[in-house]
């Protein structure tokens, strides 16, 4: 399963924690093995979801990223497009901040809240990018690298 802010996991089990006696998904992170507990009422509104298909997963590591969305030039609302992509829990999507704030780091140095977003896109498109075609963490980094270094050469198409 995708939680949109958290990546991607697996649903290790259901369990009723007090005080509200509410039943969790317990979700195990695949990149730090972290716990995220996601009420199974909620996990629509959260966004908790399968992650891609392996067929999808394996698209998005031949470089089919899709069109670029543009980037105000505006850092505040570059940052408000680019977290509502992030938060959609769209592979796509997050694999395209992840190519935009990439080539704006290229160009000029990201803003700290940028950084962040970038670090935390690319920890979110990583994990479920593993889970999805069954790969590790240094196979899928290695593969996205060549991907972005390509992505970002002046003429290049984004697939």
């Amino acid at each position: 399963m995708l939680h949109p802010l958290h990546g991607a996991g697996t649903v290790t089990s259901i369990c009723v924690r007090p005080p509200d006696r509410q039943s969790y998904y317990v979700l195990q992170l695949a990149l730090d093995g972290a716990t995220v507990y996601v009420p199974v009422s909620g996990a629509a509104r959260v966004g908790l979801r399968p992650v891609c298909s392996e067929r999808e997963a394996q698209r998005l590591l031949c470089g089919a990223v899709g069109a670029l969305p543009p980037q105000p030039s505006d850092w505040s609302a570059r940052y408000r497009e680019n977290m509502a992509r992030v938060r959609s829990g769209e592979t796509r999507q997050v694999a395209q901040v992840v190519c935009c704030l990439r080539r704006r780091n290229r160009r000029r140095a990201l803003t700290g809240s940028e950084k962040r977003m970038l670090e935390c896109a690319e920890r979110i498109l990583h994990s479920e990018l593993m889970l999805a075609a069954g790969l590790e963490r240094e196979a899928v980094s290695r593969r996205l690298e060549r991907i972005w270094n390509r992505l970002n050469e002046p003429g290049e198409s984004n697939g």
